[in-house]
């Protein structure tokens, strides 16, 4: 796919706004991550600007994996329409991972119906940063 780069990039920008986490991947990781782990298994849209891709969704099924907007993009509705054509994908529910300290992401995900269902200690995920496991259903 030729978004691969560009969708790294908004990945990588959104992802540095995170500062409560450990930066442990480069950008030529997450671009390699986006190319060959994303692309090839989840169905991913994207929201572009004047032919430039500021925010993505990537489905797996019922879980989204990964919903970010570029910086500059933020509060402007691009991730409300990509949740929005996630939920008429044909998808009974969906279900996803927050950082519990992502009170921004927690609180757009509360506003478009998601119900926390689980609440970690962060062990299990590769920041080892709590986080809470959220689910909406038609």
């Amino acid at each position: 796919m030729n978004d691969a780069a560009a969708i790294a990039d908004v990945f990588t920008s959104s992802f540095r706004l995170l500062t409560f986490l450990p930066v442990l991947h480069t950008a030529e990781e997450n671009r390699d991550f986006i190319r060959n782990v994303i692309l090839r298994d989840c169905v991913v849209m994207v929201a572009e600007c004047r032919a430039a891709v500021v925010a993505f969704l990537a489905l797996h099924a019922e879980e989204v994996r990964f919903l970010y907007v570029h910086p500059d993009f933020i509060g402007m509705g691009a991730d409300s329409l990509l949740m929005e054509a996630a939920k008429q994908s044909g998808v009974k529910a969906l279900e996803l991972w927050c950082f519990q300290a992502n009170l921004r992401a927690r609180l757009f995900y509360e506003r478009h119906g998601f119900k926390a269902i689980r609440f970690t200690d962060g062990q299990d995920n590769e920041e080892k940063s709590p986080d809470v496991r959220y689910r909406w259903q038609r």
